[in-house]
């Protein structure tokens, strides 16, 4: 019986030892960034005027596809296989990290406009919905980022509804240059052509509590 018990103590011993020597593979995080944020050009809102009151828009929690929404970076074949990288990671999962950058974009794009975000309750502010369905990339060096987005009025009425779809080409393989050309596909061809749809906006469509209070 005594031998037993030290036999497995040994065993046991053993185990942690060889666990200790294992070697593991680190993890590489990342984060999605505007890169060109100091050359973006604010756009002087056409939505207001000097008279009129600033107007409020509070961007809603970003919406994502289930198969996006961890931590992994995903890779997507052209016959729909889906590949996660477990070493490849998103620092903060992709939705909370899309809304915050989002709304950082927003901010610098149009400082003529009240911008809030998710945290606040302002029930007399257009509400701007984003619905993201997909944002991977292709096992041909190739990125695609595409969904929908709402502009919605404090009353609920639908202001302008838009699908996006974008692509973007990896200028060399690996993650890094993944991150990079996923960030500039959402800014420049999400974000901006977005700014400029919501500079188009009739003012009076957009700002619609001050055609209320007329």
């Amino acid at each position: 019986m005594l031998s037993r018990y030290y036999l497995c103590i040994a065993v046991t011993l053993s185990c942690l030892l060889t666990g200790c020597a294992t070697t593991v593979v680190p993890s590489n995080e990342y984060l999605l960034m505007d890169q060109e944020a100091k050359n973006t050009t604010s756009i002087s809102s056409d939505l207001l005027n000097k008279k009129q009151q600033v107007a409020q828009i509070q961007l809603l929690p970003i919406r994502v596809a289930d198969y996006l929404a961890g931590n992994e970076m995903v890779l997507v074949s052209k016959q729909g296989e889906v590949f996660r990288s477990q070493q490849n990671l998103w620092a903060e999962p992709l939705a909370p990290q899309l809304s915050r950058i989002t709304l950082q974009a927003l901010i610098k794009r149009m400082p003529n406009v009240e911008w809030f975000g998710s945290q606040a309750l302002v029930s007399s502010s257009e509400h701007l919905s984003i619905d993201v369905d997909t944002f991977y990339g292709d096992l041909n060096g190739m990125v695609h980022v595409a969904g929908r987005w709402k502009l919605i009025s404090s009353s609920g009425q639908v202001l302008v509804s838009k699908e996006f779809v974008a692509q973007g080409r990896l200028p060399k393989s690996g993650y890094p240059a993944l991150v990079q050309t996923l960030g500039k596909v959402w800014f420049h061809k999400v974000i901006d052509p977005m700014v400029k749809t919501f500079s188009a906006v009739d003012k009076g469509a957009v700002v619609e509590k001050n055609n209320t209070e007329k």
